[in-house]
């Protein structure tokens, strides 16, 4: 499950990472007009796009910083209390087990 979610959170990333770099393409494409309606609009977009990716790098750094926790908490756990996590994991199997067998009826 750790690593389908590790991959889950990538492509989620990549995907956002993807979208700002359109963003600031488009940013860069757009005509200036003139008008100061024109200018006020296109610095406010900067502005918003800037912001953006500050905070898709802070996002991206929590995350990470997230998983690194919840991985080594888990691993802490199981070397402190391996039979609980084999007992635990065997009760998943055998209702997992009973589930899948009553479905395939």
């Amino acid at each position: 499950m750790s690593q389908k979610y590790e991959a889950e959170r990538a492509v989620l990333l990549e995907d956002v990472k993807q979208v700002l770099k359109d963003a600031e393409s488009l940013y860069k494409a757009a005509v200036d007009d003139g008008t100061k309606e024109g200018k006020a609009l296109k610095e406010k977009l900067k502005a918003q796009l800037g912001k953006a990716q500050q905070q898709y790098a802070e996002l991206e750094g929590t995350v990470i910083e997230r998983t690194r926790q919840a991985a080594a908490s888990t691993n802490d756990l199981v070397h402190e209390k391996p039979y609980h996590a084999i007992g635990i994991a065997a009760v998943v199997g055998l209702i997992l087990g009973a589930f899948l067998s009553r479905c395939g009826r």
